[in-house]
């Protein structure tokens, strides 16, 4: 398995939390991770300080080193493009020449834009493609009929829901990256701030970056991302938020934010944007907010009655335990690696 990185969400949520139970289903699983990763890190974590063209030399160099024997292997996973900020699609090639049995697998919109040429190259070649929601698979199927659909899964075993709460106040969350803080917070501005002058709540950001939001009359706190407390500091919401923008690349996003929350047995309030519309089921585990009054509605809902908050949070579990747990994904996988 080659995830590119360490620490990147589709790497931990599409390769390294597998590693586990595939191993206990009896399989041999070697991971391998270019030197260094993609997020230009370390295994420790830590930044590599060297100029830019310095580390994708570094980059190519390791990557057609961990791969050199990669044809021997039942079958080589990759994460996405092994080196994707470089047009280079050598070392792909390379593992397919030699007969490797080379499954790519992607969660995001990545062919849009230039990256679509060179992944063009090599993907019609690949022993398998497997995309995270229909909308990838779409796309990959115009370029090789072995397509399966694998979505984006939680490890149900570590994400559980907490029975009894004890927040001083409701707590309304967003978690995410400083990138798409940026992207999407400023969707949630207008409702949070007319919610704020008529209900008593704190809302709360989880990321890597504070956004350092200031809006007027709003309870706001900011816990900085731990990837090993992830778990412990998304349980603290009472109510989770996934804004997008419908856009070609949001419309490829596989709904992590959403499934974490549902996992949780938080409910999820989504845009319904690509796969958001079939991972929440409006009413039922979750809602669709696609205007300001939609976010005021089911926000002002929820806050107002606990025992619907409990019943849809408790439908959300169930949904994601049934399609979107690591147990289920396993099974595809399985078959996948089997045939």
């Amino acid at each position: 398995m080659l995830p590119g990185s360490y620490r990147s969400p589709a790497a931990r949520f599409r390769i390294w939390q597998f590693k586990e139970p595939l191993e206990k289903a009896g399989y041999d699983v070697v991971i391998r991770v270019p030197f260094p990763d993609r997020e230009k890190k370390l295994s420790s974590g830590k930044d590599l300080n060297l100029p830019g063209r310095l580390i994708s030399l570094l980059r190519v160099a390791s990557a057609w080193w961990i791969t050199r024997d990669a044809h021997k292997f039942s079958a080589v996973i990759t994460n996405r493009d092994i080196v994707p900020e470089l047009n280079v699609n050598f070392i792909e090639h390379r593992i397919i020449k030699k007969g490797g049995k080379l499954i790519f697998d992607f969660d995001d919109a990545i062919h849009l834009g230039l990256r679509g040429n060179k992944l063009k190259l090599f993907l019609p070649d690949c022993a398998y493609l497997v995309g995270g929601n229909p909308l990838l698979c779409e796309y990959a199927m115009t370029l090789n009929r072995n397509t399966v659909l694998i979505p984006t899964v939680v490890n149900t075993d570590y994400y559980v829901p907490i029975e009894n709460k004890r927040n001083d106040i409701l707590q309304i969350g967003w978690s995410g990256s400083s990138h798409t803080n940026k992207l999407c917070l400023p969707l949630l501005e207008e409702p949070i701030k007319i919610l704020a002058q008529q209900l008593d709540f704190r809302f709360v950001v989880i990321s890597n970056q504070d956004p350092e939001i200031h809006w007027e009359g709003v309870n706001y706190e900011f816990i900085k991302w731990n990837p090993q407390l992830e778990v412990e500091q998304l349980q603290r919401f009472d109510i989770g938020l996934m804004p997008l923008y419908d856009m070609p690349v949001e419309r490829g996003k596989c709904g992590l934010k959403a499934i974490q929350y549902m996992a949780l047995g938080i409910p999820a309030l989504v845009s319904p944007v690509g796969v958001n519309v079939q991972i929440v089921e409006h009413g039922i585990n979750g809602y669709h907010c696609d205007t300001i009054d939609d976010w005021i509605k089911y926000l002002t809902m929820l806050y107002s009655e606990p025992n619907l908050r409990k019943e849809i949070g408790a439908s959300a579990r169930q949904r994601v335990e049934s399609y979107y747990s690591v147990n289920h994904a396993l099974k595809l996988w399985q078959s996948l690696l089997n045939e």
